[in-house]
């Protein structure tokens, strides 16, 4: 189903006008348009392309869904935070529920406590836990030198909780995350990763993650029977990060 949908989707594209501009600027062009574009010039091929666009789907729903099982946790660890993200959520939406007042653009600007959350989530429970490097130079670090053609390892999750870069690392606070606060925000602190490899979802994602969980969060209560501290939820890091254990999270409907 996935490749039949997605074959179609290429076709339609393929048959299209380029739209790619003269100089070759891709800053407003879709990925997909990036590809097919590649693939006029003969450097993919259509396989080539269907491989592509189907590690992205499933690396955004994957990750996405890690991220947001991450947030309600946390929600439900803190009710005092929920109610304020939902607070926030009533200033927007006023009491209509989101059958009626669905989420739009334009109301996402104004979801700026929710977005702390939600980075604040990441710094705690980065969803992937670790990325790699090769070094194309020799790197000083200290005392220490690290060879050219090095793969190197970095912790995302060692960054975000280390206390030197952190005040309270294990504090879940997403107020570290307001506007007003920006100058403060730790250089270490990258859950999408950081520099040219970066995450080509970043932005998609946080769109996403914020939709979602404006959604829920209008909708539902969350609860846990006790509430947890960070350093005691066991974590496994392997290529998304999870719980070692799944939390079993109340949802109740929520009444106005």
């Amino acid at each position: 189903m996935i490749h039949s949908t997605i074959e179609k989707i290429i076709q339609q594209r393929i048959n299209k006008p380029s739209i790619m501009s003269a100089n070759g600027d891709t800053s407003h062009i879709r990925f997909l348009d990036i590809l097919i574009h590649s693939f006029r010039n003969e450097k993919f091929t259509k396989k080539e392309i269907m491989d592509h666009i189907i590690t992205m789907i499933g690396a955004s729903s994957d990750t996405t869904a890690a991220a947001l099982n991450f947030v309600i946790i946390m929600l439900a660890n803190f009710s005092e935070i929920q109610e304020k993200a939902y607070k926030e959520l009533l200033g927007i939406y006023g009491t209509e529920t989101p059958k009626l007042a669905s989420v739009k653009f334009e109301d996402l600007q104004h979801m700026l406590y929710l977005d702390c959350i939600i980075k604040e989530t990441l710094r705690l429970f980065p969803v992937i836990p670790m990325i790699g490097r090769k070094l194309t130079e020799d790197l000083k670090i200290g005392e220490f030198v690290l060879p050219k053609d090095a793969d190197v390892l970095i912790s995302l999750m060692q960054m975000h909780r280390n206390g030197k870069y952190w005040p309270n690392p294990l504090m879940f606070d997403p107020d570290r995350f307001l506007p007003e606060k920006t100058n403060c925000i730790s250089y270490y602190y990258m859950p999408f990763s950081d520099g040219p490899r970066n995450c080509i979802g970043l932005k998609y994602a946080m769109i996403s993650m914020k939709v979602i969980l404006a959604t829920l969060i209008r909708t539902f209560v969350f609860k846990l029977n006790q509430s947890i501290e960070i350093d005691k939820i066991k974590l496994n890091s392997a290529v998304v990060l999870s719980t070692v254990e799944p939390f079993k999270i109340k949802i109740e409907k929520r009444y106005l």
